[in-house]
C-alpha cells in the first residue's frame, strides 16, 4: 500500500497526475500532437490520424471538458486547438525525448504508434 503524498511535499501532484493520465492516453496524445501543429476540424483528424468517428468525439469530448483543447465554430464545422499552455509544454518536452511526435502532420510518425481503436480510460 502506497502511503498518501503530503501536501507539504507537493501541493499539485494529484492535478498533474490528472493532466498527465489525460493525455497519456494514445489517442488523446496523438490528438494534441496533431493540433499543436494546426487548428484541424473533426473530419480531418480523422482522415489525418485514423481513429473512427465515435472514439474521435469521445476522446475530443474529454480533452475539452478538461480544458485541453477548444473549438470554434467555421462554417457547419467545429475546428479544435490546443489551449492549455502546461500541456504544450509536457509535449513539447516529449518529443524532445521521443522521435517521431514533432511529424504529425507527415503521417510517418504516427502511423507508427499504435492507436488503440476502442481505447477508452
Amino acid at each position: 500500500m502506497t502511503k498518501p503524498v503530503s501536501n507539504r511535499v507537493c501541493r499539485s501532484v494529484g492535478e498533474a497526475s490528472e493532466l498527465l493520465k489525460l493525455i497519456g492516453n494514445a489517442n488523446r496524445l496523438a490528438i494534441v500532437c496533431y493540433l499543436m501543429e494546426t487548428e484541424a476540424s473533426v473530419s480531418a483528424l480523422e482522415e489525418e490520424l485514423g481513429i473512427r468517428q465515435p472514439t474521435l468525439s469521445q476522446q475530443l469530448a474529454e480533452l475539452r471538458e478538461a480544458g485541453v483543447i477548444e473549438g470554434r465554430r467555421d462554417g457547419k464545422a467545429i475546428v479544435y486547438r490546443v489551449a492549455d499552455s502546461r500541456v504544450r509544454m509536457i509535449v513539447e518536452t516529449l518529443r524532445e525525448l521521443f522521435s517521431g511526435l514533432d511529424d504529425v502532420t507527415g503521417r510517418f510518425a504516427m502511423a507508427k504508434v499504435p492507436v488503440e481503436e476502442m481505447m477508452f480510460d
